[in-house]
């Protein structure tokens, strides 16, 4: 994740609200996160059963959950393992979480638990009722898809009127004062459209734009990706956003997901205007240390597989029902895993190898594996040139 109005300002909406709500620590609230070094955020995908049909759903959604779907009982023992770890935050997931019987006491469970919820939803099924009861049971944040104005978003997920019923939920969400933002997975077919969707977010008012990179998975295919060279314009038009929103006292904070280069694009033009500004980012950068999966971030489908993040599940580092997820997580004997968590970035080979920036960045290593078939090779979607890695990094900075 790369927070652009953190690295910017150090400020936030969503993330400054969730961090400093979990941790007593005297030191900048925008950091801290990304200074914990045991798992973070957990991608929780509840079940598969959805009711639209999105070209690019990682998980495969269908309109039936899955048979072997974890029980309302192991949900519950999850959730009490995952409070003695200590976990912050869950991002609650599906198919579609809300076809999820039993999925308010689990949210109630885990707000008892002392554990941040965040849901991730089409918004389709949000009604004013809906947004009051999530209000009432204290739900942190809620990310509501769009990806793309009107016709664009109902052909992009398989249902007329979507687009209306996922603008209808955010508004429902704002008049509860449940924090919510719009999620949007840039692909081929709504590239054209970001800059209508940003602006609709802030006519809406919602707290935060989190801009999802595609990672090949599932039904969503590389082929529908975009350039690279429309990527650098999608980052572009996202830092001057960043830009305007802070000097027009805008609160909403603008994300990036599943790209880490994308916070080097950011460093390298600031490097080029002010030199304390950009140490103070590159600083963070270090913090966060690129891509998480399997170490900060982690995940469980809906048969209670354990996976490093909700776009790897060919990838099982065990089962819930067989095995609490504390010990799976913690003792994983996975050769994979066990590489990723060690200095991965002496492993990385082609570009990521030769950037001086590797132990910033390192990729996004699902993707080179997706893409080249090595799981150490470049990432395919790295915005920097051959000169740009070769950047020096001034003395004092690290």
């Amino acid at each position: 994740m790369i927070a652009l109005n953190q690295l910017l300002y150090k400020s936030g909406t969503v993330s400054r609200y969730m961090d400093e709500n979990r941790f007593q620590e005297e030191t900048d609230s925008s950091l801290l996160r990304y200074v914990k070094k045991d798992l973070s955020v957990l991608f929780w995908n509840l079940t598969l059963k959805c009711n639209l049909n999105c070209q690019h759903c990682y998980a495969n959604a269908s309109a039936k959950p899955d048979p072997g779907e974890l029980s309302d009982g192991q949900i519950s023992d999850l959730i009490r393992d995952l409070k003695n770890m200590g976990l912050p935050v869950v991002i609650f997931s599906g198919g579609e979480p809300f076809l999820r019987t039993g999925f308010y006491d689990f949210i109630r469970q885990a707000k008892e638990s002392k554990i941040r919820v965040s849901i991730s939803t089409n918004g389709t099924l949000i009604t004013e009722t809906v947004a009051s009861e999530l209000k009432d049971l204290n739900v942190d944040y809620a990310g509501i898809s769009i990806d793309g104005m009107n016709d664009i978003h109902d052909q992009f997920r398989g249902m007329k009127n979507s687009f209306n019923r996922a603008v209808m939920a955010l508004n429902h969400l704002k008049n509860n004062n449940v924090m919510t933002g719009i999620r949007f997975t840039v692909t081929g077919y709504n590239y054209k459209d970001l800059k209508k969707v940003v602006e609709l977010g802030m006519e809406i008012g919602v707290d935060r734009f989190c801009l999802y990179h595609l990672v090949p998975s599932g039904r969503g295919a590389k082929s529908i990706d975009i350039s690279k060279k429309e990527r650098k314009k999608v980052l572009d038009y996202l830092m001057e956003t960043t830009y305007n929103i802070h000097d027009q006292h805008i609160d909403m904070e603008v994300l990036t997901v599943d790209n880490p280069s994308d916070g080097l694009y950011l460093l390298l033009k600031v490097m080029k205007e002010d030199d304390k500004l950009a140490k103070q980012i590159y600083r963070l950068l270090m913090k966060r240390g690129g891509d998480g999966s399997g170490i900060k971030a982690g995940n469980i489908d809906p048969v209670g597989n354990v996976h490093p993040n909700q776009f790897w599940w060919d990838l099982n580092m065990g089962n819930v029902k067989e095995k609490r997820f504390s010990d799976i997580w913690k003792s994983s004997t996975d050769p994979v895993i066990k590489e990723i968590r060690e200095n991965s970035s002496k492993k990385l080979s082609g570009k990521c190898g030769r950037c001086n920036f590797k132990e910033v960045c390192g990729g996004f290593r699902l993707r080179a594996l997706r893409v080249n078939g090595d799981l150490w090779s470049e990432d395919p979607d790295c915005l920097l040139s051959e000169k740009e890695i070769k950047t020096e990094i001034p003395e004092g900075w690290i």
